[in-house]
């Protein structure tokens, strides 16, 4: 799928005041890619800073995205949940703010929930995915990583991952750029 975007830019955080906008809500654990696939998605390479070091996000991060054609849209970049070298006061405190940010969300259309397609899915995820139960949001779990494994992996990874969560499932790389039009279709079908 084609996307024009006309803007992309840091917003702030939840903190802030910001326009009401349909928002789009990246999520999953620590080093999981949040980050490059935000910037793979927006064509940018810096736009959502990246680390070596998982567990540097600790707010919740507004980016606006104007796109052509289309309504413009928050892409929301959550902590990453589950890392275990970040202390334990740390975490609860994500944990806060993360279910302050879902309860009641009514701007919230879309929550892309990122798992390393090498690895198992966890009652983390599993959580997650609950935390949108009261929005109008659909929930999309996003394999990534893909890149890392040849085409039999994948798909044999994706099946075992889609018999542990029915739904819509998308294989994904940002270095490559695996599902990245499709995760756009689904995008632009949350936002309009």
């Amino acid at each position: 799928m084609m996307v024009k975007i006309q803007n992309a830019s840091y917003s702030g955080t939840i903190y802030d005041s910001l326009p009401s906008l349909p928002e789009v809500v990246f999520a999953g654990r620590s080093n999981v890619g949040k980050s490059s696939l935000i910037n793979a998605l927006l064509g940018r390479k810096d736009l959502v800073k990246t680390s070596k070091h998982p567990g540097k996000t600790r707010n919740i991060n507004y980016f606006r995205v104007d796109l052509v054609k289309l309504p413009s849209f928050y892409a929301v970049d959550l902590p990453g949940y589950g890392y275990a070298k970040v202390p334990y006061d740390v975490q609860l405190s994500w944990e806060k703010l993360a279910l302050r940010y879902f309860k009641g969300n009514q701007n919230l259309r879309l929550l892309l929930l990122l798992v390393d397609i090498r690895r198992e899915m966890k009652t983390e995820e599993l959580l997650c995915q609950g935390l949108v139960k009261d929005s109008p949001a659909k929930t999309i779990v996003v394999a990534t990583k893909a890149d890392k494994l040849n085409n039999s992996e994948r798909k044999l990874r994706m099946q075992h991952l889609q018999n542990q969560n029915p739904g819509t499932m998308i294989a994904n790389s940002a270095k490559s750029g695996l599902g990245i039009d499709q995760i756009w279709r689904d995008i632009t079908l949350a936002i309009t």
